[in-house]
């Protein structure tokens, strides 16, 4: 079974200040997950670790696209 983690709220609030629009679309490209994924992690629910990683891996390449 997968391991999973819950995100802070302080981490999904920054995530969700990069997001143009809280849309399908821009959710698949600045993050590469799904609505479903999204409201988990808005929900405070645990999602998978891989999953997480590359969340995190998609917003530090936002950032430095932004500097």
């Amino acid at each position: 079974m997968a391991e999973t983690l819950t995100v802070p709220r302080d981490l999904f609030l920054r995530l969700r200040a990069r997001l143009p629009a809280v849309t399908r679309e821009h959710l698949f490209d600045c993050y590469a997950i799904s609505e479903t994924t999204w409201t988990k992690l808005r929900d405070g629910k645990p999602v998978k670790r891989s999953t997480l990683e590359r969340i995190l891996h998609r917003y530090e390449g936002l950032i430095a696209r932004a500097a």
